[in-house]
Formats: C-alpha cells, sequence, structure tokens
C-alpha cells in the first residue's frame, strides 16, 4: 500500500506581514538582519522595514594605520571605510528594495575616531535620516571612542590626541527638528542655531563637547521641556547647570571635573549616577529628593588619602543620597578607613560592591549599616596582594541582616586568591537564609575551576538555595 503523502508544513512566520518582520529583526544587529534575506525569496525585501541602522566600530580599531590605508595604499581611502561601507550599504538597501524610504527609528554609529575626511559621509548619513525619519527618532553618535577620563593620565601625547581626533561639527538643523526623543552625542561641536526647537526630546547625553561654550550646553539643556534623562560626560568646560524647571527621572555626572555648582529638581528622580573626583558639599544640590529613592551608582575616579578634606566630604555626599533602594559603589579608590562613620542605609535592599577586596572586615563594617540588604553582589576587578592574611572568626560576622535577611549573595570574576576565599566562607557560612547564590568564575583550568566549585559549596550553610557556576 502506497504510502501516504505528509501534509505540507506551513511557514506561519513567513506568513506575518512586512511591518512585523521588519520590527522583529530590528532588535538584531544589522549584518545579521541582512543576512536574513537568504533564507527564501519571501525574505529578499524584508531588510527594508528594519527602522532601525546601527554600526559601530571598536575601541582602537583604526589607531594608527594611516600607513596602511593612505600613504602606502594605491586607493587611497579613509581607515573607517568598513563602517563607511556598512553604512551605507544599509541606507542603499533600504530605498532598493522598497523602492522608497522607509521611515528610520533608530540610527547609531560609533566611530574609533572621526577624521575630517569622513566628515561629507556623515553629512549626507543625516541628510538622509532627517528627512526620512519617522514620527520620532533615537539618535547616537559617537565619535571618538576610548576612556572619558583623563584624570590622572599624564601622557602629553594621549591628551593632546585626545583633544584633536574625534571631532565633527554638527548641522544646525538637527537641533530643529521636532521628531528627536533622544539625542547622545560625543566628541563633536554642537553648532547650535539662534533657535532650538526639541519640544518632545526625553533623552539628552553629551560627551566630552569641549568646543562648546558653557552657555550653549546650558542653552540646549534649557531648550528641552521634556527632558527626564540628562547624562554629561567628560564636559571640562561646564562649570554649573541647573534643571530646576523640569522633573528628571534620571542624571548622571560622569568626570566634569570642573563642575561647581549642580542643581537639580529630584522630586520624582528614580536613577542618579555620579563619577568623578569626591564633590564638595555644594556641589550637587538634589531639591526635593525624596527620603526613598530607586537607585544610585557612585564611583570616585581619584584616591584621596584619609587626612584630606575629600575623606570628609565622601560622607556627606553618602549621606545625600542614605535613601536609595539599590546602590552600586566602585570603591577602588577607598581607603580601608574611609569606611569608618557611614551614614545607615536602612532602604537598601540590593548593594552591588565593585572593587579590590581591601579587608573581611571592611565589608563587615559595610553590612553592618544596610540592616535590610536582600541582594548582595560583588564585582571582584582584581586580587590584591596580602602578605599575611588575617583570618577572622566565623561568629564575627554574624551580621544581622545576613542571617535573617540576604537572600541572594553574587560573585563575578571569583578566583583562587586568600581575600576572596575568605570572604567567600564568611559570608556563605553566616549566610542562613540564602534562596541564591551565583558565582562567575575568572578564567582558568577546568580541574582549579573545578576544585573552586566544590569548595564553595562545601561552605554553604543553607544547602537548598539555588546553586548557578558560570
Amino acid at each position: 500500500m502506497a504510502s501516504s503523502s505528509l501534509p505540507k508544513r506551513r511557514d506561519r512566520l513567513s506568513e506575518l506581514p512586512d511591518f512585523l518582520l521588519g520590527a522583529v529583526l530590528s532588535y538584531l544587529p544589522n549584518k545579521e538582519a541582512g543576512r536574513a534575506a537568504v533564507l527564501s525569496r519571501r525574505w529578499r525585501h524584508v531588510f527594508c522595514n528594519v527602522d532601525t541602522v546601527s554600526f559601530a566600530e571598536r575601541d582602537g580599531a583604526r589607531s594608527q594605520d594611516w600607513t596602511t590605508f593612505y600613504y602606502d595604499a594605491k586607493e587611497r581611502k579613509s581607515c573607517s571605510w568598513v563602517l563607511l561601507d556598512n553604512v551605507w550599504s544599509a541606507l542603499l538597501c533600504r530605498r532598493r528594495c522598497a523602492c522608497s524610504h522607509v521611515p528610520l527609528r533608530s540610527f547609531r554609529v560609533a566611530m574609533d575616531r572621526c577624521h575630517w575626511w569622513d566628515s561629507c559621509h556623515v553629512d549626507q548619513w543625516l541628510s538622509y535620516v532627517l528627512r526620512y525619519s519617522g514620527q520620532e527618532l533615537h539618535l547616537d553618535l559617537r565619535f571618538r571612542l576610548g576612556r572619558i577620563c583623563e584624570h590622572g593620565n599624564n601622557d602629553e601625547s594621549y591628551n593632546e590626541r585626545r583633544r584633536r581626533d574625534g571631532w565633527y561639527e554638527l548641522p544646525p538643523k538637527l537641533f530643529s527638528f521636532t521628531a528627536l526623543r533622544s539625542l547622545c552625542l560625543s566628541y563633536c561641536g554642537l553648532n547650535l542655531p539662534a533657535v532650538i526647537r526639541l519640544p518632545f526630546l526625553e533623552t539628552l547625553r553629551l560627551t566630552g563637547v569641549e568646543r562648546d561654550s558653557e552657555s550653549s550646553i546650558r542653552r540646549l539643556i534649557a531648550s528641552c521641556p521634556r527632558l527626564v534623562d540628562l547624562t554629561l560626560e567628560a564636559n571640562n568646560n561646564l562649570g554649573k547647570v541647573s534643571v530646576l524647571d523640569r522633573r528628571l527621572r534620571r542624571f548622571a555626572l560622569s568626570c566634569c571635573h570642573n563642575m561647581r555648582t549642580v542643581d537639580i529638581d529630584a522630586s520624582e528622580l528614580r536613577s542618579l549616577e555620579y563619577r568623578g573626583t569626591v564633590p564638595r558639599e555644594s556641589v550637587l544640590s538634589l531639591h526635593g529628593l525624596p527620603e526613598v529613592f530607586p537607585s544610585c551608582t557612585v564611583d570616585f575616579c581619584r584616591e584621596f588619602l584619609p587626612g584630606e578634606v575629600g575623606a570628609g566630604h565622601h560622607r556627606m555626599f553618602l549621606e545625600k543620597i542614605s535613601g536609595a533602594k539599590r546602590l552600586h559603589l566602585h570603591y577602588k579608590c577607598f581607603p580601608a578607613s574611609s569606611f569608618e562613620g557611614l551614614p545607615s542605609f536602612h532602604n537598601l535592599t540590593r548593594l552591588a560592591l565593585q572593587g579590590p577586596l581591601h579587608s573581611p572586615a571592611v565589608v563587615r563594617v559595610v553590612l553592618e549599616h544596610v540592616p535590610n540588604l536582600e541582594i548582595l553582589s560583588f564585582f571582584m576587578e582584581f586580587a590584591v596582594a596580602v602578605e599575611a592574611p588575617v583570618v577572622p572568626d566565623e561568629s564575627s560576622f554574624a551580621v544581622p541582616c545576613l542571617q535573617s535577611r540576604v537572600k541572594e549573595i553574587n560573585m563575578v570574576h571569583y578566583q583562587d586568591d586568600v581575600l576572596q576565599r575568605t570572604m567567600a566562607w564568611l559570608l556563605l557560612r553566616n549566610a542562613l537564609v540564602l534562596e541564591r547564590m551565583c558565582v562567575v568564575l575568572a578564567k582558568g583550568p577546568f580541574p582549579l575551576q573545578e576544585a573552586l566549585m566544590m569548595e564553595i559549596q562545601s561552605w554553604m550553610v543553607a544547602t537548598d538555595a539555588e546553586q548557578i557556576f558560570l
């Protein structure tokens, strides 16, 4: 008897309309979204419905490579020719596939260094994007990559390159484009027009716009009536910022070392991030900051000595943010003595500590000031050599929050180090109500990682807790 033929399966995914397929592919990197064209004839022109164009170079991708691409090359081209070709291919493919310009929702480009040779390409990209975008546009333009803070770097060649490379003068019409919802700019000239019209802009990030005056930056901020997310990074010409006429939900100030005064309406603030030198008491004024607010990140980029004035200022700063529910503290530049006299964080439920471990005693002091802590995370950047470590008694870590409140402990970059192993032993022996434990091991031979995993498991008192090793 002849076997019955199997019913043909329906390709339900391909039956979706083009705009839905384009929306799905928009979450993929552009190169992977473009490869979907080889699946079948149905997918050949789907890329034209992708509403996001995003390409980026890696940091250092074009460092000192003019000899290869210019001086010794038969055909002289930009050092960023790969990025330029990718962006142009994505834009032209959209037009070729649909025979028309499909509205863009997001355009992101990150260049390791933007040379004047590349400016004409960026001009044409922005002209296309502003002309054929949709009802809302998210723009992210980075014209230099690398670290943003030069504090403590005495390399004159680096500092000179930082000021010389990665500059692009933006077209003035950009600041009159009313469809902008988010605008992220790095190392470029603002070139502001006489009248700025950004009525719907909600997110603004300015990084290294040092060629513009302080008044220009303040005028741009003042021209965004619906601004809720503001980030200022490495703007050393900025000395005063005031945002009192609108209620920010997120504010980030990073490495603006000449900042003298910051006044913001913090009545609806949900996230505060600060990175820089220890601020004076008068620098950051958070008007209307509620007693309890969701999140805060603190990172001091310069170490201060116990006898310095900054040692007292850092405690005043921590008192301002003592109402946070979540705190990410970079303590690399904190001397061990600076943890004495910490304020109490009664509302804190999540604490992340990032940096080298000083000693178990320092962590115990921190835990004593967070009575309601539930999630404790360690991001161990590197190990600190200790000649004769003093192993405290297990009972010395019988901190109330650790024994009755902490439900989750995470340790990232855990390795075969005396301090880290001692810390893990003290924490796990006293975490009586632990429900979840996650450890990300540092790279190393498998036998060593297996031994560390078995050792950690032997220390756990809460044996029913979920254990994750990565």
